[in-house]
């Protein structure tokens, strides 16, 4: 039985059935599918229930609109990992792009280029960062967990070597309109722009070929290949886009703060993970979408935000954060073999 959340079957304009349908099409349900595709919804019920008993601020709308603003950044990096986990690769490097393309960005503004093409710098570096990525994966068939590690380590010290290990700050005063502007005066332009690429990237998952390949990439690229899908392609799409959308992370914090460092970006290649896993996207591939990661962020935003309310210190929060992970992972693996 076919669900509104469940990934294209292979059928593509222009490749009647490349790849056979899914099994599963005509039998019934197993038991662990619904706790597939809502386990981040109940996480999400329960923690706001818990967080209006244990604090009288969690559930004002200046805190709702916080958490929003707080996990923004990390949702772009999240949907590029995302589409990245559909196709059965995820990138390490993106924690480094953050750093480097704020960095680009704010020595072109210094080098006396203009608001607009100092923002295209920063993202052509997460263009190249991630062709380099793709490039390396798809030629040598090495382990994508370890090429990105290994190009997360290059980038991070290049973005050493151009800062001279300093804090640089942007030059152009509307720069940091991008990071802290708001519409109607309290949605900030983060958020806007997190949910708008994810609705797009969505529809770009659901409706159009080079979606349907991307997941086709995850479930069996050996006969997506043969049945003339550009698989290929595809894959290094997904590890441009992956990094470009770090890039554009890096270059909003860098908007936020007026400043950046090499390391701005720590942490998010894992937190990106566990926010894409944690909606619903698979490790393994094949299964889950950006309207899910959603979810998934706010999980991780509300989460977080609880217990600095609760006034935890930051010590038990990153022991609770990699709980969280080894939860998803273990999860992940144990409904896929069931």
């Amino acid at each position: 039985m076919k669900t509104q959340e469940s990934e294209p079957s292979g059928q593509t304009h222009g490749h009647p059935n490349p790849v056979p349908p899914a099994k599963s099409g005509g039998r019934k349900r197993h038991w662990s599918e619904p706790l597939r595709n809502h386990t981040a919804v109940l996480l999400l019920i329960v923690l706001v229930i818990a967080g209006s008993f244990l604090s009288d601020v969690f559930l004002t709308p200046r805190n709702i609109l916080n958490i929003l603003w707080a996990v923004s950044l990390l949702g772009i990096v999240a949907l590029g990992q995302t589409v990245l986990l559909l196709t059965a690769r995820f990138d390490m490097s993106v924690a480094g792009v953050v750093g480097l393309a704020g960095i680009v960005t704010v020595l072109a503004q210094i080098n006396g280029f203009g608001l607009y093409a100092s923002i295209a710098f920063g993202l052509g570096s997460g263009v190249l960062v991630g062709l380099c990525n793709g490039a390396l994966v798809l030629a040598t068939g090495a382990n994508p967990f370890l090429v990105t590690l290994g190009v997360n380590l290059l980038v991070y010290s290049l973005a050493l070597s151009l800062t001279e290990s300093k804090t640089l700050s942007a030059t152009i005063p509307e720069f940091t309109v991008l990071g802290r502007g708001q519409l109607f005066g309290f949605l900030h332009y983060s958020v806007i722009l997190f949910i708008a690429l994810a609705l797009i990237l969505e529809f770009a998952l659901r409706r159009t070929i080079l979606g349907r390949t991307i997941y086709v990439s995850g479930l069996n690229e050996v006969a997506g290949g043969l049945s003339g899908l550009r698989i290929q392609i595809t894959k290094m799409s997904a590890f441009v886009l992956c990094s470009t959308l770090a890039a554009l992370t890096g270059i909003i914090m860098t908007s936020r703060t007026t400043s950046t460092v090499a390391s701005a970006g720590f942490g998010m290649e894992f937190d990106s993970i566990i926010a894409a896993v944690l909606g619903g996207t698979s490790l393994f591939g094949g299964r889950g979408g950006t309207l899910r990661t959603i979810v998934g962020v706010v999980v991780l935003g509300v989460m977080n935000n609880l217990l600095v309310l609760l006034n935890v210190p930051s010590e038990a929060q990153q022991i609770a954060k990699g709980l969280v992970f080894l939860a998803v992972v273990l999860a992940d693996s144990a409904l896929r073999r069931s």
